[in-house]
């Protein structure tokens, strides 16, 4: 009613010339040719298809994880793939504020950070134990703190020599979106780096630092294989419909957004319309897309109130039906 009622008082036209004046960043390219790029979580999964794609247009690219056999493997599909042999592999756990450190010195000044390490394990609140819930918070949340506090005066110093945007992309999840249930802890994780990269947007954006939220649904991977095998009943009823996408697909949307300098970056449709339902108070660069979430807001809320109802409804009767089989 409220978009309807805008569309009314100002034309489409007048709407759009507002919407580019008011939004903020302003929208920038971010070259990868030439550039350094670090990519966490980048000797499998996602990571490694991001740091193929991003050899493949010409950029050094460093890879950062834990099991240095894992990134010598990954490096020499990187080389093999690419046809570039400066792949910098660097041994760390994101949870080790002095590795990171250590390891992001080794690498030298980065122009685009990818952080895209991540654990998930789903389990109910009540039955999950606490130092699973800390295990995932310390990856997923504070291992992002780490690299981007250990990464970030190099990347200031390289945009003011190179006067050149840089990166900060975030891997998030459809899940940092949306609470499903069985995903309570690693939803909190995820949820908490849409506050991360809203404040450090505001913090790097003098420095012509641009923060890349990226939202991927389920993906092909080794990971998303363990997960499955974790996954309560229930969690499966309910977000088994959510289309799944291979590593390499999520990949090119992840690199083209970055390179576009988008805030926030869905991969599919589903995740596109979770973005303009999401959107709030984030940052839009794009006066079309500003145009899509002022008018698509409405719709979006009461789709958004229809899944719910599913949802739930699919919850009530999940545990009637176990109640009689009782």
């Amino acid at each position: 009613m409220a978009a309807a009622l805008l569309l009314l008082l100002v034309p489409p036209v007048g709407l759009l010339a507002a919407l580019a004046f008011l939004a903020r960043p302003r929208a920038a390219r971010v070259p990868l040719k030439g550039r350094h790029v670090l990519i966490t979580g980048g000797s499998s999964g996602i990571g490694l298809a991001m740091a193929t794609a991003a050899a493949r247009e010409g950029a050094r690219v460093s890879i950062l994880a834990r099991n240095l056999a894992r990134l010598e493997e990954a490096r020499a599909a990187i080389q093999r793939e690419s046809g570039r042999g400066d792949v910098g592999v660097l041994a760390a756990d994101v949870r080790d504020a002095d590795a990171v450190a250590r390891a992001l010195r080794e690498a030298g000044p980065v122009d685009v950070l990818v952080c895209n390490h991540g654990v998930f394990v789903p389990e109910e609140l009540e039955r999950q134990d606490m130092e699973e819930i800390k295990w995932m918070v310390d990856i997923n949340l504070m291992g992002t703190f780490h690299l981007i506090k250990a990464a970030l005066p190099a990347m200031k110093a390289r945009t003011r020599e190179t006067r050149l945007p840089g990166s900060i992309a975030i891997m998030s999840s459809q899940a940092g979106q949306v609470g499903i249930y069985g995903y309570t802890a690693y939803s909190a994780s995820k949820f908490a780096l849409r506050g991360l990269g809203e404040a450090l947007q505001h913090e790097v954006i003098t420095d012509n630092i641009h923060v890349s939220l990226i939202f991927p649904p389920d993906t092909e991977t080794p990971g998303l294989e363990e997960e499955h095998k974790r996954r309560p009943e229930l969690t499966n009823i309910i977000a088994g419909s959510s289309g799944g996408m291979k590593a390499n697909d999520v990949a090119k949307k992840a690199l083209d957004g970055i390179k576009s300098g988008k805030f926030i970056v869905p991969c599919n449709f589903e995740g596109a319309m979770l973005a303009v339902a999401t959107a709030g108070l984030s940052p839009q660069s794009s006066p079309v897309m500003a145009f899509l979430e002022v008018i698509g807001a409405g719709l979006m809320r009461f789709a958004a109130l229809c899944f719910q109802w599913n949802w739930f409804s699919t919850i009530e009767s999940y545990y009637a039906k176990n109640k009689k089989r009782e």
